[in-house]
């Protein structure tokens, strides 16, 4: 418990006004909506799916609208939700049902940091830990009055519903990019000119090779890391065609050097995954770095094809489909080298390349701003929750942040 109550709230411990649902649904009784662990978001206290309990074969605890659902098992995945529906939860989840505050107040609560590190110190097991109610019933918190409960609920559910909106353009905003993918780029790989459509015309498919001056793979492991020095590439800083820093490690300038023997990557390369998983590219971020292990690097021959349309045209559905046959026909297996300087790729005139990227581009922009927001409203709210659910900040104090 963080800090000395305000005057007017109530310290208390969860299971004075949280009852534990102990109740059984068995096999065989009326069907109802399912929820299991993998239902529920990690971190984002939202269900992302629900089934029916006619694909379960054993015991499952009822729940009912405005119960709080919380896993209990690996409670590090932060998973819970409030649910506005009745149905039946999988037992690696705690059905908690609030009496002594409002069931939205209750889910914030639940859901807080603090909560979440108290069901982790408190978790039994290594490969598989658990919490407990027994355990989790000892959590104590300040407790505000009612009205302020509300006021708090309020709050943060306007912040929520900023940030699920935010969610929605973002998937909104993929779900385009993937068609427009689909529409910009030719289905039939054979190497030569593309025919069959008007669409088409002057496109070619080339193996990569014969479009890069140079397609570099890495050292077959990643170099020792240190706190400062030179980046060090690696497959997760490549995501779904962008860079992304997050992770970044670094090593010396000797090793750095090593690393580097075969190529230096710079602006205008494409980095490229090999493996864990293979097919994620990006552009090459703007800093010293050298490539992690299963990673490569393809430099675009500018006479016949621009870094951004090459980048585009490695995520086109044709080519991804070509990259799953040459790794085997499985999404975790691995390109070799050879796979890659083979890899047939389209070709458009030089116009229609710059038409392309344009495209892409603006939609990969959108995507970047709408993704900065929605981190931005999520550390909003991870401080709002910090402030308000412990009364270092009161809820009229609050309003104005919120409003923002």
């Amino acid at each position: 418990m963080s800090g000395e109550a305000p005057k007017d709230w109530e310290t208390v411990c969860l299971d004075m006004v949280v009852d534990h649902v102990t109740e059984k649904w068995e096999p065989g009784e009326a069907r109802q909506p399912y929820v299991g662990l993998e239902h529920i978001g990690q971190g984002t206290g939202t269900l992302v799916g629900i089934s029916s309990s006619a694909d379960v074969q054993s015991a499952k605890t009822p729940f009912r609208p405005g119960d709080i659902l919380f896993g209990k098992l690996r409670p590090n995945l932060r998973k819970t939700a409030f649910v506005d529906f009745s149905g039946v939860a999988s037992t690696d989840i705690l059905i908690l049902r609030p009496r002594g505050m409002t069931p939205e107040f209750a889910f914030y609560r639940l859901s807080s940091e603090e909560v979440f590190e108290h069901a982790i110190r408190s978790a039994a097991g290594t490969k598989m830990p658990r919490t407990s109610w027994k355990d989790m019933a000892e959590f104590s918190f300040h407790l505000p009055p009612l009205h302020e409960q509300k006021r708090i609920a309020e709050i943060l559910s306007s912040v929520d519903d900023a940030i699920a909106a935010t969610r929605a353009v973002i998937e909104q905003t993929r779900k385009v990019r993937t068609e427009i993918l689909a529409a910009l780029f030719p289905t039939d790989l054979r190497v030569g000119p593309v025919t069959g459509s008007d669409r088409f015309d002057g496109w070619t498919v080339e193996p990569a090779s014969e479009i890069c001056s140079s397609i570099v793979d890495c050292k077959n492991r990643t170099p020792p890391t240190f706190d400062q020095g030179y980046a060090v590439v690696r497959t997760p800083n490549v995501r779904n065609g962008r860079f992304r820093p997050d992770g970044l490690q670094f090593t010396d300038r000797a090793n750095f050097e090593v690393w580097t023997a075969k190529g230096l990557p710079g602006a205008g390369d494409i980095l490229f995954t090999r493996e864990a998983p293979y097919g994620e590219v990006c552009l090459a971020p703007d800093l010293d770095f050298c490539l992690g292990q299963r990673m490569m690097f393809l430099r675009p021959d500018l006479s016949r094809v621009s870094p951004e349309f090459l980048l585009y045209a490695l995520q086109s559905g044709a080519v991804k489909l070509e990259m799953f046959r040459r790794a085997g026909g499985s999404t975790v297996g691995h390109l070799r080298v050879g796979d890659v300087r083979e890899l047939p790729l389209p070709v458009a005139p030089k116009p229609i390349q710059i038409r392309v990227a344009e495209t892409l581009g603006s939609l990969d922009q959108s995507l970047d701003e709408n993704e900065a927001s929605l981190k931005g409203m999520e550390a909003l709210k991870s401080a709002l929750m910090a402030d308000l659910l412990t009364g270092r900040k009161r809820v009229t104090d609050a309003m104005p942040i919120a409003a923002e």
